[in-house]
């Protein structure tokens, strides 16, 4: 205990102030993230009974879960005595790591931004029957992801192929949603 009193301050009331303050962030976080995955689950069954393509809603539910998570984890850190200054350390270096990291993920990346691609230009949707003669496969799309393209084949196993492929390759559209 008296090692949370040299952390966090010198009496209890710093303490228990600082620990329930981060504790009422993460309560927060855990149910902004339960919020938005309901949020998306009834969208994204309202958007398929109207027949619309619901790869855009997924790459957005990705984007609001990963925003709620920094914005409420680095609000958390910042009630930690001492984390400031290791916080802005880490984030003056943070554009080095993000060169290095850059170059080490650059096949991830690009399968990333050949999924932006593929959502924005929608040469196929889910649900659309497709046939991808680099692997002699012929199945329905059943997810864009960020990474990879995920494909249902007539035998019913699920063939995940990655963006950067699909993007590049030859996939021909049998029928359309």
């Amino acid at each position: 205990m008296q090692m949370l009193y040299d952390w966090f301050g010198t009496s209890n009331v710093a303490v228990a102030t600082r620990v329930l303050s981060i504790a009422m962030i993460l309560l927060v976080m855990v149910i902004l993230i339960r919020v938005l995955q309901i949020v998306f689950i009834r969208a994204e069954r309202r958007m398929k009974a109207e027949g619309k393509d619901v790869s855009v809603l997924r790459y957005a539910r990705y984007g609001a879960k990963a925003v709620v998570y920094m914005i409420c984890i680095t609000a958390a850190l910042r009630h930690v005595p001492g984390l400031d200054a290791v916080m802005t350390s880490v984030l003056a270096g943070s554009g080095i790591v993000a060169i290095v990291v850059g170059f080490a993920s650059q096949e991830a990346l690009g399968n990333i931004v050949s999924g932006v691609v593929l959502l924005i230009f929608r040469p196929f949707r889910v649900g659309d029957r497709v046939k991808y003669p680099v692997l002699n496969l012929t199945g329905t799309i059943e997810e864009v992801g960020f990474r990879h393209t995920a494909i249902r084949t007539e035998e019913g196993s699920q063939i995940l192929i990655p963006n950067s492929l699909m993007n590049s390759n030859v996939v021909e559209v049998l029928v359309r949603t």
